[in-house]
């Protein structure tokens, strides 16, 4: 393809994309980043455009592909704003790159107007070019979660080859004694056109693609989070349960279930109002989540019940696990609007060393015991277990 073919394929790529982001966006709700993305594909056409106006115009190394080199920076620091919100992170080196910004134009005029050679700006600019774009790909290497990594190593991968070539033609242009069929390659415009359609074509699919990643992992996750407290639902309880019963039963290990309901919630929310019950709920939920240990599983699967699947736990482990919560509940005390509220919690225990590694068998078991403890006295830790001495234990209050 011939230079002019190649600027109109450019300049139609960047607008193509800018448009499908901005579609892509509306119709999903918003996607982070998109905006940016659009931005800095609309301002690297404008530039793409004003650099075929030079070749046309056949006026190599004037104003005109200064103006380009300045809206190509402009586009590559949008793009690495895009990525960075996409990512949910910072810009890498910000200020530096924010330095790089205001040197280039302040030193591209500088040298239109002192007696320099057209080498010195242009090499300026390509290093410029080539460091923002490298300072991108290592965003994508170093912040791309698990899921998207293969997309944004793949990103990355582009971004840093055409750095690399860009830091090549910088050194072609300054350094007129290299010569040789890489030499050429380098300072070949026709190749530069295809390279910028290729690496803007990659950059497309690797945004649109880890935005459709992000989006499908945080569907996924609110799928399986309660809303209100931020703990997983009864479906994400059960999957992550039976996966952990499949190891539990290939290192013969136990594993325990608690089941939680706390005491009196229905009389906070006839009288204070469910804004007060969804507080206590919410304070109920951090104390789990900081008293059990990152592995085991916290769910809230009612109104006011909850559920904690505990890994590798004998009954002595789960029973000491339940007391301390009860504990912690017992001496939770929330304010709201100038008034204390004070809850209580019954807990069931129910243990595989007893009722097997069956899931079914342990949340009966487990809600068997908390349904006891209930009619027991309330505030109190039931096993379901034969004769556990604690069983009759009377540290509870009275309902």
């Amino acid at each position: 393809m011939d230079r002019t073919t190649l600027v109109l394929a450019n300049v139609l790529l960047f607008a193509l994309c800018a448009g499908v982001m901005l579609l892509n966006a509306r119709a999903v709700g918003g996607v982070r980043g998109a905006a940016w993305f659009a931005g800095a594909n609309l301002c690297r056409g404008t530039a793409m455009l004003v650099l075929g106006v030079g070749m046309v115009r056949s006026e190599p190394g004037a104003p005109l592909d200064f103006a380009a080199g300045v809206l190509s920076l402009a586009g590559l620091l949008m793009l690495h704003q895009s990525f960075a919100s996409l990512l949910e992170r910072k810009m890498t080196l910000q200020w530096l790159q924010i330095a790089v910004a205001a040197a280039v134009p302040i030193l591209l005029a500088s040298f239109m107007i002192l007696p320099v050679g057209m080498s010195v700006p242009r090499a300026f600019l390509f290093l410029a070019l080539a460091l923002t774009t490298g300072l991108i790909a290592a965003l994508l290497f170093q912040f791309s979660e698990e899921e998207a990594r293969p997309l944004g190593w793949f990103t990355g991968i582009a971004l840093s080859v055409y750095a690399l070539l860009l830091v090549l033609r910088g050194v072609a242009s300054i350094y007129h004694g290299w010569s040789g069929e890489m030499a050429e390659i380098v300072r070949d415009a026709s190749f530069w056109l295809l390279l910028c359609l290729l690496t803007t074509a990659a950059t497309a699919f690797g945004f649109m693609s880890l935005s459709a990643t992000k989006l499908r992992i945080e569907l996924l996750w609110r799928a399986q989070v309660d809303d209100l407290t931020g703990l997983l639902n009864r479906w994400a309880l059960k999957r992550t349960a039976l996966r952990e019963i499949q190891h539990c039963r290939r290192t013969n290990s136990s594993l325990s279930v608690v089941m939680l309901d706390l005491d009196g919630l229905k009389g906070v929310n006839d009288t204070k109002g469910h804004t007060c019950g969804d507080i206590v709920l919410q304070a109920v939920g951090g104390i789990l989540q900081e008293t059990v240990r990152a592995r085991d599983s916290v769910a809230r699967i009612g109104g006011d019940e909850f559920c904690l699947v505990l890994p590798d736990s004998s009954i002595h482990d789960a029973v000491h696990v339940a007391e301390r919560l009860r504990e912690e509940i017992y001496d939770l005390v929330i304010r709201y609007r100038g008034e204390v509220i004070q809850t209580r919690a019954s807990l069931g225990v129910a243990c595989s060393e007893v009722s097997g590694l069956h899931w079914q068998n342990l949340v009966e078991d487990s809600d068997s015991a908390l349904y006891q403890a209930k009619r027991n006295g309330r505030n109190r830790v039931i096993v379901a277990a034969p004769d556990w001495p604690g069983n009759s234990a009377s540290e509870g209050e009275q309902p």
